[in-house]
């Protein structure tokens, strides 16, 4: 337990990482959300103190660790947890980009934070209806919002620990972007692009993608 609170100190609060108001904000705003998917989570354990089930995901020799101290890591949960179930916690120690053993279209809510190409190799494992949550800081909300399965349906803005949410004129914050090149005589459309910066940006996905798993493959569920 004391190399759990250790590694979670010094990794995420001391560098004010936790961000609990956005997980608490999205958990009253949001009531539907349970199952969580968190792809390159590194030892951001946040998210389990305020949703019920989450499966984390990172290649990361220390975080490997981490949530191998499995008894450690629950215990420093439930000593924050804000809702009545038990804990499920799943971590998966693999590359992201790579498939994952889980269900496809299984997850309410998948976070996209601090990582990289997470909207397009995750966003498969997300339900359609569900929430993919994210900032740009690699680029991921200006990548959702090229795919076309993925709406954007509110920004948030953080002010000293507070969190609000923004649902007005999402359309000044996408802009179209230039015509493609002509393709035989036709000019391709293309998908908007980020105008305008927020903390946070919140995409529904509104209908399956094509499956990138091999007919017959098996995924065991999470």
């Amino acid at each position: 337990m004391e190399r759990v609170e250790e590694i979670y100190q010094g990794f995420v609060v001391d560098h004010q990482l936790e961000r609990s108001g956005l997980f608490e904000a999205l958990r009253e705003r949001y009531a539907s959300l349970d199952a969580v998917l968190y792809p390159g989570c590194f030892v951001h354990l946040t998210p389990s103190f305020f949703f019920q089930h989450v499966v984390y995901v990172d290649r990361n020799d220390l975080a490997r660790g981490f949530f191998g101290n499995k008894e450690g890591v629950l215990r420093k949960v439930r000593s924050r947890q804000q809702y009545a179930q038990p804990p499920h916690i799943r971590f998966i120690a693999q590359d992201y980009l790579q498939p994952l053993p889980v269900l496809e279209e299984s997850f309410d809510l998948l976070l996209a934070l601090y990582a990289g190409g997470i909207s397009r190799a995750c966003g498969r494992y997300l339900r359609v209806g569900g929430l993919l949550v994210t900032n740009d800081h690699h680029g991921d909300a200006t990548e959702a919002a090229t795919e076309e399965n993925l709406d954007l349906v509110a920004v948030v803005r953080e002010q000293r620990g507070r969190y609000t949410f923004d649902e007005q004129a999402l359309d000044t914050y996408l802009v179209p972007k230039s015509p493609g090149r002509p393709a035989r005589g036709r000019v391709v459309p293309s998908r908007p692009e980020l105008a305008r910066t927020a903390d946070y940006y919140v995409f529904r996905k509104s209908r399956p993608a094509p499956s990138s798993l091999e007919p017959g493959r098996f995924s065991p569920p999470h």
